[in-house]
């Protein structure tokens, strides 16, 4: 087991490149009056979204000129059938600018945090907003019996994110990586006896890069799981299918090739946390990883 340079705030990282252009993002509204506060869930994260019945709306004052996009899914209950049909229609200053007929089918990566009943997939309008200050509202007309979860988002102009690499506290060893092109990088390899092991001071955004393992003898899809636990508590379970990359190698263990890239983001908390990744899945499974936060978050 080797041990690198532990993480607080005064740790010296490698920066990585990225371009300063703006990109769009999309912000939650969340002052829109009515409806009713619902939860969901997958994979272990929750969402909150505005349940709304048949003829109920959202409402509010909103500045343009932007776009929004309006998310929602349908919410089953007893006595649905198996695709219900509901319409999602926004006004703009008393005048009707979209009008969008969709259908709820169950999609069973989605729950309810707190009662019964199936969630559908998620479906997705825009509207462009001019210059201004607007009353905007949202209703929902629906032909089965259940609600339909809404979330608004309101379109922004953001730089792109600078990430900073950084060095975990315990690791199993160092790869390098090799393409063919003669460009690499360093990465961090952990199994499923000695796991990445780091200390973060949030709030800020941990993200996990990693490249599976592969022998000569492996091909198709490999499947590999990693758990992440903060504080020594669980926050994620992630399942990754992973493919053979032939070209590129690891100059230290050049019978070893790395799998194509997969990568989780991790919300830490305010505070000072220790951060754990581990290889459960397969027993014997090898993971090499490289580790970022934004750079923003290195000056606090």
């Amino acid at each position: 087991m080797r041990r690198g340079i532990m993480l607080v705030c005064g740790l010296a990282c490698l920066a990585m490149a990225a371009p300063a252009a703006a990109k769009d993002a999309w912000v939650s509204l969340r002052d829109l009056a009515g409806g009713q506060p619902v939860c969901l869930q997958s994979n272990g994260q929750t969402f909150e979204y505005t349940a709304l019945g048949d003829g109920q709306e959202l409402h509010g004052e909103i500045g343009g000129p932007r776009r929004l996009k309006i998310t929602s899914r349908y919410l089953f209950a007893d006595g649905d059938e198996p695709s219900v049909a509901y319409t999602v229609t926004v006004t703009v200053d008393g005048q009707e600018v979209l009008s969008r007929r969709l259908t709820g089918k169950p999609y069973r990566e989605y729950a309810r945090c707190r009662g019964e009943g199936a969630v559908a997939s998620l479906r997705r309008a825009y509207v462009t907003l001019p210059e201004g200050s607007h009353q905007v509202t949202i209703r929902v007309q629906t032909a089965g019996r259940g609600q339909v979860a809404l979330r608004a988002y309101r379109q922004v102009k953001r730089k792109r994110e600078t990430w900073m690499a950084i060095a975990p506290e315990v690791y199993d060893g160092m790869r390098h990586l090799e393409f063919e092109s003669g460009n690499g990088s360093e990465y961090y390899h952990f199994d499923a006896g000695t796991p990445l092991l780091l200390r973060l001071s949030g709030p800020t955004t941990l993200r996990i890069r990693t490249r599976l393992d592969f022998d000569h003898t492996m091909n198709g899809s490999q499947t590999y799981t990693l758990e992440v636990l903060i504080d020594g508590e669980p926050w994620r379970t992630v399942h990754h299918d992973s493919v053979r990359l032939n070209s590129a190698l690891w100059l230290e263990s050049p019978d070893i090739l790395p799998g194509d890239r997969k990568e989780i983001q991790v919300p830490v908390p305010r505070g000072a946390h220790q951060v754990e990744i581990r290889c459960v899945r397969p027993e014997a499974c090898g993971v090499a990883a490289v580790l970022h936060i934004p750079k923003r978050d290195l000056a606090r």
